[in-house]
């Protein structure tokens, strides 16, 4: 059974489950009865790793509806977050999530990045609330007041709800960044600095999602390395793939003695299988992709790919196979990424 057959299976919901819900609703009725009638949750995750984006959402609960099960997400199995995710996203009135990349981390401060995550998220919601409510981050910007609460997700349904949105969002996005850079167990730890993932920092050096104002004494001896070209690429391309709704299931995927695919994707039903090539303001035009690869390398493409889609048990999934052309500037910096279909 996929990880998201378990997701949509019904949680199982206790009269301390509901008393909860009620007593955390409670909050939400008061600020109804001073005329707020839509009021914005927001909450952040990934304040805390040592890697990835910190992620915020803004969610506003519907009146008269339950969501028995909410709590912190913190607090939650991941089986209950999941059904929860799906359930908030379906039923809520409006529900955005954002994120600040590691990057922006390191040059504005982990406290100005979730702000800015949050401002985000409460400015991409499809409808504007006529209040906000944070856990424990005030907010200055916006067009309406932003009540803070110490505790918020864990008081109050919409933050709460907004709390499974960012984590649950941040969870799978790790998962996706383990499969791209498995030697630091994102999967497990999803950034977060546990014994395991300072010790392979030590021993292999930061990825590019790591925060480098975060590894302080870790990376005191640590060499620096030389810009890769290569791995900047094909980082940039497994971002954007993120981004788009990607779940990558393969990175470098090899078969000996035939060749290597550098990602193989799921997204809606079908299967991509993605080769990447980069192309600096020096370099020649791409052309078509027929230019870029021979038929002999595309051909090896196909045999990986089907041996891949054997290994599965995926033979009968459509799959598409695409090549990323990555433009590139004279500093290395992406601008911008093109996804063209194998002849």
């Amino acid at each position: 059974m996929s990880r998201n057959d378990k997701s949509q299976r019904p949680i199982r919901i206790s009269q301390r489950d509901i008393d909860r819900y009620e007593e955390m609703a409670k909050y939400e009725s008061m600020l109804r009865e001073d005329g707020y009638a839509l009021i914005a949750g927001v909450d952040e995750a990934g304040r805390g790793p040592l890697a990835g984006p910190v992620v915020a959402a803004a969610c506003i609960l519907p009146e008269g509806e339950t969501f028995y099960g909410l709590n912190d997400s913190k607090k939650l199995t991941e089986r209950r977050r999941e059904a929860l995710y799906i359930e908030i996203r379906r039923r809520a009135v409006a529900w955005a999530v954002a994120m600040v990349s590691n990057h922006e981390i390191d040059r504005i401060n982990i406290l100005e990045a979730t702000k800015e995550a949050m401002r985000q998220a409460l400015r991409s919601l499809p409808v504007e609330p006529d209040i906000a409510v944070t856990d424990a981050v005030a907010l200055k910007g916006l067009d309406y007041p932003v009540m803070v609460e110490t505790r918020g997700d864990a008081r109050i349904n919409a933050v709460a709800a907004a709390s499974v949105l960012a984590k649950v969002t941040r969870d799978r996005m790790m998962k996706n960044w383990d499969a791209v850079y498995p030697i630091y167990g994102f999967s497990s730890h999803k950034g977060y600095g546990t014994r395991e993932h300072m010790n392979a920092i030590r021993s292999h050096g930061p990825s590019p999602i790591h925060r480098m104002s975060f590894l302080g004494k870790i990376l005191k001896d640590f060499p620096k390395e030389c810009f890769d070209r290569g791995v900047h690429i094909e980082h940039s391309v497994a971002g954007d793939l993120i981004a788009r709704g990607h779940t990558i299931l393969e990175h470098r995927y090899a078969v000996q003695q035939i060749g290597e695919i550098d990602f193989i994707t799921s997204r809606k039903n079908t299967i991509y299988v993605i080769e990447c090539k980069g192309r600096g303001p020096s370099s020649s035009s791409f052309g078509g992709v027929d230019g870029i690869l021979s038929v002999s390398q595309i051909e090896r493409i196909r045999s990986v790919t089907m041996q891949w889609l054997e290994e599965h048990d995926q033979t009968d999934a459509q799959v598409e196979m695409l090549f990323a052309a990555v433009n590139s500037g004279r500093s290395g910096e992406i601008i911008n990424i093109r996804y063209l279909p194998f002849s």
